[in-house]
Order: C-alpha cells, then structure tokens, then sequence
C-alpha cells in the first residue's frame, strides 16, 4: 500500500404498505456510531459542479472537467454516496484515487481502481492538503471529487515534480473504500483496583495516574472500552493508537504525539510478549491498558529512553483490522 503524495430518517409509509427494515450495520459504520466530527464537514462550490464523473464505484472513473478550472478553497462534491459509515476525521482511511492538475488537465498521480493496491491516508485537522476538511462528512464507499485551489494544494509553492505550477488547482477523485476508527469507541467499563488510571483528553489520548504501589510483578490488562469489532487473533494487522510508560511515570513513546496511528502484525516476532497478549482477543473498538513485567517487556536491557528492568504501562486504542 502507498501513502499519498505529500502536496498532498426513513419516509413514512401509507397505511397498508409494508415497511423495509433496514440492514443491520456492520464494519465501520456500527463501530463509528456515536463519534463526533473533529474535523470541519466539507462543502461545495460553483467550480467542482463543473466536474463530471461516470463510472461505478471501485472501476477507473471517466472525468470531465473545463480547463483552467479555479475555484476557491476547499470543494467536495459526493458523486457516488456509500452507506459505510461517515468520515469524522482525525482517522486514517483507505481510497483509491486519481489527480489532475485542474489547470492544464493532465493527470499527476493515481492508483489501480479495483484492487487492492489502494493508498492509506491518515486525516489530520489544517494540514496541506486538508483532506480533514475535504473528506469529513463523506460516507465510506462513496465516489467524490475534491479541488483544492493553490493555496490549500500546495501553498502557492507548486509541485515541480509533478508538472503543477504555483497557481495550478489540483483534482482529485477519490473512492472511499475504507476507514478506521480515530479513537477507542464503545462501552465503558469499570477500572481495576491497583492498574493506572487512565485520563482522555478530547481527542482520545490518554495520560496516567500511577497507583502508589510497587510495580505488579504479573502481566495485568484490563479493558477500559470495549467495541463492537471482531476480536484481535495472533498473525492480524492491526492500526492503533497507543502510549507507552515507565512505572515511574515517564512516557517513552506515543503514538498520539506523533499524529497519526501505528499499524503492525501481531506476534512474538516483531512485539514484545507483554504487547502481544495485551492486544490478543480484544475486540476491534477497545481500549486496554497492560501492565508489563521486565520479562515480557525488554528485560535487562535498555531500550532507548527505556531502562533495563523497566514494568511498563501501555494504553491502546484498537482502531481497525487491514
């Protein structure tokens, strides 16, 4: 998989009729319900309704659009709607797509539509391109396009490498095949006596509150959130969010700090022990946190900022299976 470029209520029925019921949610759509834009929704413009786009969801679309086509800021239009789930940002999603320079028309970049050689994004709030804005709101599985003028596609610099000059708008069509979550969702359970409190900010990073005890001697987890996903199986692909701790209460490493979620299998080979059987048989949507003796951790050694002999503390966010 690539990363993309960095420019970069039903209607009532009469009387006597029978009514549909609707299908259950599955995937991202029932584990994302409840969760709130952290994103602004996108929203139109004169310009992008001068684009054209035919062909199904998931086949190489046809596009049409006047050249030099400008517009202004940011505009989505949705030209094929899914029923996955809406885009709430802050999230990593995956989408096949095709990109025009909207001057000239030439196309810059694309993937292989209808395979599984999709790019990853991850949603970040006022990044260039702002695909946060761009895409919040939009259903997965639905087919939109995207202009982005000068200043939101490149910040007037252009993009010599691909043939866009400093002025040139940028196109893109995207098919929104898929989503992951941007932070644990679910049903909240109660702590366990003597494991670190875990305190959320807003956006669903996690601190701690150590108890003023001596570090277990014993792996202990315990789910803090519990989703609605399918349980996690030694050998998946994960994508998560996650902090880590010494018991001293030194953080070593965060992937919230980083901005976006990390994503890796789960086994022996690439994890330490303590990490693996802290994510095994936790269902997609969870939040846990693991207390992790030395021997399932790092052991006698130091680790970077980790020292030899350290209990650790992780707090999860299973955000998605690929």
């Amino acid at each position: 998989m690539k990363k993309l470029v960095a420019l970069l209520v039903p209607a009532l029925l009469l009387s006597g009729c029978a009514a549909t019921e609707s299908a259950p949610l599955t995937g991202y759509a029932l584990l994302s319900q409840g969760l709130e834009a952290s994103c602004e929704a996108f929203s139109g413009g004169d310009a992008i309704e001068q684009v054209s786009v035919e062909g199904e969801f998931g086949s190489e679309p046809t596009i049409d659009f006047p050249t030099p086509l400008v517009g202004s800021g940011i505009e989505t239009k949705v030209f094929i709607e899914g029923d996955g789930g809406a885009l709430v940002g802050s999230q990593r999603v995956a989408l096949h797509f095709t990109g025009f320079n909207a001057s000239t028309g030439e196309q810059f970049q694309g993937s292989e539509f209808g395979t599984e050689d999709y790019i990853i994004q991850d949603l970040i709030a006022d990044s260039k391109p702002d695909f946060c804005k761009a895409l919040t709101g939009v259903k997965v599985g639905s087919r939109v396009g995207v202009l982005l003028d000068a200043t939101n596609a490149h910040d007037g610099a252009g993009v010599e490498s691909l043939g866009i000059g400093a002025e040139d708008a940028i196109l893109f069509v995207f098919d929104v095949v898929d989503a992951y979550l941007p932070k644990a969702n679910g049903d909240s359970k109660a702590p366990e006596a003597g494991l670190p409190a875990v305190i959320l900010a807003p956006s669903g990073q996690p601190g701690i509150q150590l108890p003023a005890t001596d570090a277990p001697a014993e792996f202990k987890r315990s789910v803090l959130i519990e989703g609605k996903g399918e349980e996690i199986a030694i050998g998946d692909t994960v994508v998560v969010h996650y902090s880590g701790w010494t018991w001293d209460g030194t953080q070593f490493d965060s992937s919230w700090e980083r901005g976006a979620p990390a994503s890796f299998q789960v086994n022996s080979e690439g994890l330490i022990e303590g990490f693996v059987q802290a994510l095994e048989g936790v269902k997609v949507g969870s939040q846990v946190v693991a207390v992790i003796p030395p021997e399932l951790g790092y052991g006698d050694n130091a680790q970077g900022a980790i020292p030899a002999g350290s209990t650790l503390v992780f707090v999860v966010d299973v955000l998605g299976k690929e």
